[in-house]
């Protein structure tokens, strides 16, 4: 079983591996699609060929020691944490038998969160095929008035603050908190949203106090986050709802 495990681990990660190798030649190289599946990987700044072992989805980085063995650059820190996400993540499913469709939306994120992470931003076509798909696994795995409900108030909300706060929430985080709604029971989406908005507003005050910035200058990608609260809320998120309706906010009221 651990053996499963570990190989269940490595697809994810090489899944999450790929996805960046992709993007980034598409994107910084403009090669042609089918071209990417022709040249080795290289270093980005010296373009020494990778051997099998630096090609590992995170154990390359942990052997490199996070840089290139010939030109001795660092290698993104990014590049191993994103494996590793995604990798735990689809190992994570495996394990406590989530539905294998929301695999997919792991993978989607994955790949706005590299442009989210490294650009600032995410692409319009990308969030668009996203929320497509986010729709048909609606009307085919999840169609419920609750969602809808939910998914509107949130996105209203969040509409309003990014009007009155122009640095809160782009419009494509907006749209793509709302495909994952839609994938979600209203439960989970709920939990998954306060994670993920809780988690980024502690990581922008650690940032702030550790470089002295201001934390309204602060701009904090929140695509990873939704990513790794999503993986949590798919396991974890009824028991969270159910403990802090049942047993936290009673606590709250009664002190």
């Amino acid at each position: 079983m651990l053996v499963l495990y570990i190989c269940i681990f490595f697809l994810g990660a090489s899944i999450a591996s790929f996805v960046n190798a992709t993007i980034y030649r598409l994107e910084s190289k403009g090669e042609k699609t089918f071209s990417i599946f022709e040249k080795r990987s290289h270093c980005e700044y010296c373009g020494k060929k990778l051997t099998w072992v630096e090609l590992l989805p995170v154990v390359g980085f942990i052997v490199c020691l996070g840089k290139c063995r010939k030109c001795g650059e660092k290698i993104n820190v990014y590049y191993p944490i994103s494996e590793f996400i995604l990798g735990m993540s689809i190992l994570l499913f495996y394990i406590y038998n989530i539905p294998a469709y929301f695999v997919v939306t792991l993978i989607f994120l994955s790949a706005l969160s590299y442009y989210d992470y490294l650009e600032r931003s995410i692409p319009s076509r990308l969030t668009h095929i996203f929320l497509i798909i986010s729709l048909a696994f609606f009307f085919l795995f999840n169609l419920n008035i609750q969602t809808i409900i939910v998914i509107s108030i949130i996105v209203l909300f969040l509409l309003v603050l990014s009007y009155l706060m122009k640095k809160s929430f782009g419009l494509g985080d907006i749209l793509v908190l709302g495909g994952i709604g839609l994938q979600m029971n209203f439960k989970d989406f709920l939990v998954m949203f306060w994670i993920s908005v809780l988690s980024a507003l502690f990581a922008s005050i650690l940032y702030g106090t550790f470089t002295r910035r201001d934390l309204r200058k602060i701009k904090i990608p929140m695509i990873p986050f939704f990513m790794v609260s999503f993986t949590i809320s798919c396991i974890f998120g009824e028991y969270i709802f159910n403990f802090v309706i049942n047993d936290f906010l009673p606590l709250l009221v009664w002190v």
